[in-house]
């Protein structure tokens, strides 16, 4: 999943507003109780929340890579 969406990168940064190896928007990666910048994150935190999020939400919230797991 990390590759599809940053290339494996933890600090991606997509000028549409997404960051981090799992491309979180700021309010996603808040909703799962991350802080600050998510691209400022270590690679096994974002994992941890980008967890979370696939629980609470399911793969939807990846539209591309997530039909992929």
């Amino acid at each position: 999943m990390a590759q599809c969406e940053s290339g494996g990168n933890p600090k991606a940064v997509n000028p549409a507003g997404y960051y981090g190896l799992y491309q979180f928007s700021t309010s996603t990666w808040a909703a799962v109780g991350g802080s600050g910048n998510p691209a400022d994150a270590s690679a096994s935190e974002q994992t941890y929340r980008a967890k979370l999020l696939y629980k609470k939400a399911g793969a939807g919230q990846w539209p591309v890579c997530g039909k992929k797991l």
